[in-house]
């Protein structure tokens, strides 16, 4: 099956085919008025006239994106063989000095067919010179002025480098652009696969969860209506200590199981958010609210210093996916920093140009240079984890246009910096 490419280097090749052109009409008039030599000029310029309304048609037709097939591309060598065969056969064949701009053709072959397309060509272009060798009688070869002929072949020499350069090294460029185009295109399949995988082992989790956290509830609703019999049966003495300690930590149990439910709502809801993409605006001052809120609420023990601006006045473009991707970065600079044996992070914020800096700053061992070329793109594996914290929070941001920054501090621990925009 034919493999299947942009047309973009196609089209490219067309358009500089417009400077041969030129170059050709040029060396064209040069010949009949500078040179003064003996040429069938008229049928010249009528080839070089067809050449110049085909290759019109050529960009017409390749002007918008499409992919194309390799053998297209042999179409337009084989097109360029073609023209260029015929002006060298009525100015003089293989006494001509251009004679060897055969080679270009093979040249740009070499770097855009494969091989066999390519054996192809370079068979054509040699039996185009074979032909112009031959319709050249013995008087023809007789009377050739070798001094004009050399200094043709000069001429020929620095038009030749000349093309080579603009064609096949932009064409290799081209090519390379295309390759890491592709190159990151895969990188970002494999990244978005990597999040389908995390989603749907989330969901599924959610959902397996449900069953047992209901009836964690209910065996909870029983132990407290047993425990509220058993109160009712004995006297106030040690026994009734004991009951309120249980009754205590029985009040603790069910309000955790009210908060994973919650929790579990919570995450339906963000998931349906994410399905219909329903963004809307939110003020700084609610998500810096909320933000502090979830951490005391989450690490009650964590001392964190905040420098945040006023935000009165701003509010961003987003849904309730933003919290929880803010907080896995949270929670990787805590849980950096207690595994330096610190019990502190810090949060600052900057607006400035209609954008907002957010760093959550850790005081742990900062992160190593390969995994910060790494983190937020892919899952790594490394003594704190496999980075699905960081790799999800990117995901997240990236839908509301954030940009996200991992660095080391100058002074220690680590900052992942998380850029908004305002309005």
């Amino acid at each position: 099956m034919p493999q299947l490419q942009t047309n973009r280097n196609l089209l490219k090749l067309i358009k500089l085919r417009y400077l041969f052109i030129l170059l050709q009409f040029l060396a064209i008039l040069l010949a009949e008025f500078l040179f003064e030599y003996k040429l069938p000029y008229l049928v010249l310029k009528a080839i070089v006239a067809v050449e110049l309304a085909l290759n019109m048609g050529l960009y017409w037709y390749y002007r918008s994106n499409r992919n194309i097939h390799d053998f297209e591309y042999f179409v337009q060598i084989l097109l360029d063989v073609s023209f260029l065969t015929l002006l060298l056969f009525f100015s003089g064949g293989a006494t001509n000095p251009f004679v060897s701009l055969l080679l270009l053709p093979v040249a740009i072959a070499a770097v855009t067919l494969k091989r066999g397309l390519l054996i192809a060509v370079t068979l054509l272009a040699f039996a185009a010179y074979t032909l112009l060798l031959l319709s050249i009688s013995a008087m023809e070869m007789h009377h050739v002025d070798i001094h004009q002929h050399f200094v043709g072949m000069w001429v020929n020499f620095a038009l030749s480098a000349m093309v080579v350069v603009l064609i096949v090294a932009s064409l290799v460029q081209a090519m390379h652009k295309q390759d890491r185009y592709v190159s990151r295109l895969r990188e970002e399949q494999l990244r978005q696969e990597q999040l389908v995988a995390l989603g749907t082992i989330s969901a599924q989790f959610v959902h397996h969860l449900a069953t047992p956290l209901g009836t964690a509830s209910l065996l909870a609703e029983e132990l407290a209506e047993q425990l509220e019999g058993t109160n009712q049966k004995h006297v106030p003495g040690s026994h009734g200590d004991k009951a309120n300690d249980d009754s205590g930590s029985l009040m603790h149990l069910r309000s955790q199981l009210a908060l994973c439910s919650k929790r579990l709502q919570d995450f339906r809801a963000m998931a349906e958010e994410v399905k219909q993409n329903q963004q809307q605006q939110m003020s700084l001052l609610s998500l810096f609210d909320e933000l502090k809120e979830e951490i005391q609420l989450n690490f009650p023990d964590m001392q964190v210093q905040y420098e945040l601006p006023d935000p009165d006045r701003y509010s961003i473009q987003a849904d309730t996916t933003l919290l929880p991707a803010i907080l896995n970065l949270v929670q990787n600079a805590v849980q950096a920093s207690r595994k330096h044996l610190q019990e502190r992070i810090s949060l600052s914020g900057l607006i400035k140009n209609n954008q907002l800096l957010l760093s959550i700053r850790d005081y742990g061992s900062g992160i190593s240079e390969d995994n910060l070329l790494q983190l937020g793109s892919r899952l790594v594996e490394s003594d704190k984890g496999l980075g699905m914290g960081v790799l999800l929070s990117h995901a997240t941001l990236e839908r509301f246009a954030a940009e996200l920054k991992l660095y080391n501090h100058s002074e220690g621990g680590a900052v992942a910096e998380v850029a908004f925009k305002v309005a």
